[in-house]
């Protein structure tokens, strides 16, 4: 049994579905066989979503897409779309980190995109790309760690220590990107959250 496989029989195994894609031509097929006309989607910041063309597709569909990258937004209409996530139909995410025991890790910094996939929206679809398959849970805390946030770190331009050193550093300053560490494990409703994988190297 290959690697993704392997991760696939692991999350079905924890009432989480899966599904691998070879292309994101194959990816946004399988997507548009549940968007409707006038639902509801938002999203998670996420490099994964933008390099497989997520927020445009949702743009360019028929769907009522939560876009917290409208541009002039304000800090209070940024937070009422957070809010509307939680009512919203779809919910896309990346994911930092997928373990070969069928398990999910996310780390977040103000919890606008952790609470969504947790609870709120009808469907939630989480995307990675095969580089964050990782073999066990310690290894998916040290990919997190040492690898997802202190490249997001830099990207979001934040001066904190794991910027500079790539690497955690265990800070408490208010430019730490790391306050929520999920690790989903199961679910209550087995249909909710899907992991959906592409075979690329994708995000952080």
């Amino acid at each position: 049994m290959d690697t993704v496989e392997s991760v696939l029989t692991n999350l079905r195994k924890n009432r989480i579905p899966g599904k691998c894609f070879k292309t994101s031509r194959e990816l946004f097929g399988y997507l548009g066989s549940f968007l409707f006309p006038g639902c509801t989607a938002g999203a998670g910041d996420s490099v994964t979503l933008e390099q497989l063309g997520v927020y445009d597709y949702l743009r360019s569909g028929n769907c009522v897409f939560l876009d917290k990258y409208t541009e002039g937004i304000t800090k209070n209409e940024k937070r009422a779309l957070y809010l509307a996530n939680f009512s919203a139909d779809f919910f896309f995410s990346g994911i930092n980190a997928l373990s070969q025991t069928g398990k999910i890790f996310n780390l977040d910094g103000n919890g606008s995109r952790a609470a969504p996939i947790i609870y709120g929206p009808k469907k939630v679809f989480l995307l990675c790309g095969t580089n964050k398959i990782v073999p066990d849970d310690e290894a998916a805390v040290l990919r997190v760690r040492n690898t997802a946030a202190p490249m997001d770190a830099r990207r979001l331009g934040r001066k904190t220590p794991c910027a500079k050193t790539g690497r955690c550093m265990d800070c408490a300053g208010p430019e730490r990107i790391c306050n929520y560490m999920t690790v989903i494990q199961g679910q209550f409703d087995e249909n909710r959250i899907e992991v959906l994988i592409v075979e690329q190297d994708l995000g952080y």
